[in-house]
């Protein structure tokens, strides 16, 4: 299968130097196996670190926005609280008025199908995407990284890994502490309670709590929050 480089699809990623290769990005991005271990990989991750430890010591909000934008694909009015952790912050897209509380750890590595270029054009799924009017509490847990059940495939450093993109989606509310797995979408206007693991998919205007999550109500058209 032979796949873009990704760098020349996104100035957010800086191209390979010296003997990297962007083979292992590629697959990544494509959700497929792939070796975490890899040189240029670590290069971008240690880029994201310092990115971040430049970003949470800017006191002033407007400032601190400004270099977000340019870490990551961030629309209009979004609030990222101290501390906030992710690997590469070129796979999340917040899409404007999100609040995301502090200590947020979000592991975007992938798909980011945005930079798969293809005869039209590109699409605009990323490894963790935000909706518009979503908030995340404080401490939230989002990993979109999956690894093989067998401890022989999985094989410590050398084994390989893949992602499953999370979306949440228009007007949702994530609770603090809560955690959300691989592959997971949480539907519109829908509320996560605060310490829930969600394990699969969340339907539109639900409430959810609970390890695994499970619906507990609904919210109808008008607001109106009734038992499920």
């Amino acid at each position: 299968m032979s796949l873009p480089a990704p760098h020349l699809s996104n100035p957010r990623i800086p191209p390979p130097e010296g003997d990297e290769d962007h083979t292992q990005l590629a697959l990544m991005i494509a959700g497929e196996p792939y070796q975490a271990n890899d040189k240029y990989l670590d290069r971008l991750r240690n880029r994201g670190a310092i990115k971040l430890d430049e970003i949470v010591k800017v006191a002033d909000m407007d400032e601190r926005m400004t270099l977000w934008r340019e870490f990551g694909n961030v629309g209009e009015d979004v609030l990222v609280v101290q501390r906030f952790f992710c690997e590469y912050g070129f796979n999340v897209h917040f899409k404007g008025d999100n609040f995301i509380g502090a200590n947020c750890t979000f592991l975007d590595i992938c798909p980011n199908t945005s930079l798969l270029q293809t005869n039209t054009c590109p699409t605009d799924t990323f490894a963790v995407t935000i909706g518009l009017h979503s908030m995340v509490g404080p401490d939230v847990k989002i990993y979109t990284p999956d690894h093989p059940l067998s401890p022989e495939e999985r094989s410590g450093l050398s084994g390989k890994e893949w992602g499953k993109p999370i979306v949440i989606e228009d007007n949702c509310w994530i609770c603090g502490g809560a955690t959300i797995l691989p592959g997971v979408t949480i539907g519109k206007g829908s509320t996560v309670g605060a310490g829930s693991v969600v394990t699969r998919d969340v339907p539109e205007r639900s409430v959810v709590v609970g390890n695994p999550a499970r619906v507990v109500k609904k919210i109808l058209e008008d607001g109106t929050v009734v038992k499920a």
